[in-house]
C-alpha cells in the first residue's frame, strides 16, 4: 500500500492496524492492500471526516428479525443442512444435487457462497470462472465469543468497539477483539466479546463458543478479478453473489444479490 504524503510511520502505526481490524487481515499482507480501494471505502463511511461521524446503526434483535418474515412466503421450499454437492449447467436448465438427494432441475442458479466454495460446486467451470473465482483468496481466523475483559484495554473508557492487539510475537494473522456490548448496543451484566486469533490469551472458563471464518484477501490480484464479474455473471444460467464483489461487508452482500435481481428485472420497491 502506497499513499502519497503519508509517513511510513503514520501507515505502520494507523492506516495499517485500523485496515487488519476492519478486514481481519493479516499484518504482512495488509501491505498490498489497493491503496485505492482502502481510501474509497473510508471516504464512503465517512471515516476521514473530522465532525460528524457516522453512527453505527444495528437491527433491534439482530438478523433473526428479518430473516423469518423475508422467508415466510417460501419457507416450505427452503432446504437445510442439505450441503450441496454439485452444480452442473445445460443448454436449457441447471442440475443440483444436494447431498442424499437425486439431482434437481431448475431455470438458473444463484451461487451465494464464498467464490472458492463457488468455483468448487460447478462441475464444469469455464476458463473465466476458474480465472476470476479462483483469483479471490481467503485467509483463516479462529473466533471465540467470551466474557473475558482481560483481552480489553487496562482503563475502560479506552474500551472501543474494535479493539486492535500487538502481539509481541507475530501470529501471521489479525489480533483483535470486538466488544459486542458497545458494537450492538447490548445491556447486559457482562460484557460480551469476540476475539480473532486470541484464545491463548482467554480464561477457558469465559468461552461461550468456537468458531472458524475465513475472510477476503484484497490485493491487485484479486481486485482485478473483482472488476470481472460482468463476465461471468448470467452466463450458464448461473449468477454469482457475495459481499467479497465488494468491500467484504454485509452492505456489499446485498448489493451483489441486487445486481443479481436487475438480470431478472426486479430491485427494491
Amino acid at each position: 500500500m502506497k499513499l502519497k504524503g503519508y509517513s511510513r510511520s503514520f501507515i505502520d502505526h494507523f492506516i495499517i492496524p485500523m485496515g487488519e481490524a476492519i478486514w481481519s487481515a493479516d499484518p504482512k499482507q495488509f501491505d498490498r492492500f489497493p491503496a485505492r480501494h482502502f481510501a474509497q471505502f473510508f471516504k464512503n463511511h465517512g471515516f476521514l471526516n473530522v465532525r460528524d461521524q457516522p453512527l453505527w446503526l444495528t437491527i433491534r434483535g439482530g438478523s433473526r428479525s428479518y430473516i423469518e418474515p423475508i422467508t415466510r412466503p417460501f419457507k416450505d421450499n427452503l432446504r437445510v443442512n442439505r450441503p450441496v454437492e454439485f452444480l452442473r449447467r445445460q443448454f436449457d436448465h441447471v442440475e443440483v444435487a444436494a447431498a442424499g438427494a437425486a439431482p434437481e432441475r431448475f431455470d438458473s442458479a444463484i451461487v451465494a457462497t464464498h467464490s472458492d466454495q463457488a468455483l468448487a460446486l460447478l462441475a464444469d467451470p469455464s476458463d473465466a470462472e476458474r480465472d476470476i473465482l479462483g483469483a479471490i483468496r481467503y485467509q483463516e481466523n479462529h473466533t471465540v465469543l467470551h466474557t473475558d475483559t482481560s483481552v480489553l484495554p487496562k482503563r475502560k473508557a479506552a474500551w472501543a468497539s474494535w479493539n486492535y492487539h500487538i502481539p509481541k510475537r507475530e501470529l501471521g494473522r489479525v489480533a483483535v477483539t470486538y466488544d459486542m456490548n458497545i458494537l450492538q448496543s447490548l445491556r447486559a451484566p457482562v460484557e460480551f466479546c469476540v476475539s480473532l486469533n486470541l484464545e491463548s490469551r482467554l480464561e477457558p472458563s469465559k468461552i461461550i463458543r468456537r468458531m472458524v471464518y475465513h475472510h477476503p484477501v484484497y490485493c491487485p490480484e484479486s481486485q482485478a478479478a473483482r472488476g470481472r464479474l460482468k463476465e461471468i455473471n448470467g452466463f450458464n444460467r448461473t449468477y454469482f453473489a457475495g459481499a467479497y464483489w465488494g468491500y467484504g461487508f454485509h452492505e456489499d452482500g446485498v448489493n451483489s444479490a441486487l445486481e443479481v435481481c436487475r438480470h431478472f428485472g426486479k430491485g427494491l420497491e
